[in-house]
């Protein structure tokens, strides 16, 4: 019991709780009216910490997205098709202009690389049973969607900042859930008002002489509203009652916060390409690179995977400003 008892101290004292809290405080600032509102979320704040820098540690060291290094580095030749690539998405990041804008005497930036990891089946020529073959089926991977956020002046204050962006995130998510909940509730309300409309209606059908014909088919479609209004009743039941929305809310986060793997995770896979971007068999006589990269499993609408890393920027790779509105301009036109 003791063990138990300083384990838990032990998590709930850390300098980062603070804040955790303060970060899900703001985006649900609502849950500050519940009732000990933060003994609840440090009892399980602990747990989605560990769980995050679990997480941010799983990520390898920083590496230089430069264009300089494209054509020695086969991570950054998987991912970008031309040194000029590095240099657009760098450009198009609004986050790393304004870092470097607010920072004017560093050099460098740290952020993170994302991007939407895409296999395709495509049609090559190669070598097959000592023929050569112009309709071999092959899987041509690409990397799209390439973004560059969060920025920071180290390694290692990044990978705090990303840290709490985890703990927002689950935040976010009980906000997405509770407004969910909320717009479902609506439906059923307007449904439960249509209903009543329906059965009045049937009981107007049954007056006077109507009765004589209609009184089977009314007492069939009564019965069927019955049991629909039935169980519209038990669906508004389950969500609870409105005033217990902030009580939800709270609930709701701390429900996340304790089972913070089910949320967001991070799986590692291994790439065998060649020259061309198509994956090959490791034991292939072909030139190939071994690659290996991060797939973070984000709780998005819809979810997405993308395959994450932290880079550094040199500030020398930043475009002028007007580089990337005139290559939007020349599409345009």
């Amino acid at each position: 019991m003791f063990n138990w008892l300083f384990r838990r101290e032990d998590t709930t004292s850390r300098g980062d709780v603070r804040q955790a809290l303060d970060r899900i405080v703001a985006v649900a600032p609502q849950v500050k009216l519940a009732n000990r509102y933060e003994a609840r979320i440090k009892s399980v704040i602990g747990k989605t910490l560990d769980h995050a820098h679990e997480l941010v540690g799983a990520l390898p060291a920083p590496r230089d997205a430069t264009p300089g290094a494209w054509a020695d580095d086969p991570y950054l030749r998987a991912k970008f098709a031309t040194p000029d690539d590095i240099t657009k998405v760098i450009g198009e990041s609004r986050d790393v202009r304004d870092w470097f804008d607010g920072n004017i005497a560093a050099d460098y930036a740290f952020a993170v690389l994302g991007a939407t990891l895409v296999e395709r089946s495509v049609l090559v020529s190669a070598v097959e049973n000592g023929a050569m073959r112009s309709d071999v089926a092959r899987t041509a991977v690409g990397f799209e969607d390439k973004r560059m956020r969060f920025c920071s002046d180290t390694d290692e204050s990044l990978r705090q900042e990303l840290v709490q962006r985890i703990v927002e995130q689950f935040a976010l998510e009980a906000m997405s859930r509770v407004a969910g909940q909320e717009a479902r509730r609506d439906a059923l309300q307007e449904h439960r008002a249509l209903l009543s409309a329906r059965m009045h209606m049937l009981g107007r059908r049954g007056a006077g002489m109507s009765r004589l014909t209609a009184a089977a088919d009314v007492s069939g479609d009564a019965t069927r509203l019955q049991r629909d209004f039935e169980e519209n009743e038990a669906a508004l039941s389950a969500l609870g009652s409105p005033a217990d929305s902030i009580e939800t809310q709270l609930q709701t986060i701390v429900d996340l916060l304790a089972d913070p793997a089910a949320l967001i995770s991070i799986a590692h896979r291994e790439l065998c390409l060649n020259q061309m971007n198509l994956l090959m068999d490791a034991r292939c006589d072909e030139p190939h690179a071994d690659i290996a990269i991060m797939l973070a499993r984000l709780p998005t609408q819809p979810p997405q995977t993308r395959a994450v890393e932290i880079v550094r920027i040199a500030r020398r790779d930043v475009p002028p400003a007007g580089a990337a509105f005139d290559e939007a301009a020349r599409f345009v036109l």
